[in-house]
């Protein structure tokens, strides 16, 4: 599992954006064993909109 690291950025994006943390997880995985945004997308249950702010906030966390 890729995103045991990430797991308290998880969970903060997930309560932020009221969205489950099995589906952010989902997604980032997908995204990280290399799928592009459209297939990470269509992997998972969020909607397109919900994946962006993911994204958006997981660029705002990630450490310098």
């Amino acid at each position: 599992m890729y995103t045991e690291e990430y797991t308290h950025i998880i969970l903060e994006i997930s309560t932020l954006l009221d969205i489950e943390i099995k589906e952010v997880t989902n997604f980032l995985e997908l995204m990280l064993e290399g799928y592009d945004f459209n297939d990470a997308v269509n992997g998972c249950h969020l909607t397109r909109d919900e994946c962006k702010l993911v994204l958006v906030e997981i660029e705002k966390r990630k450490p310098a």
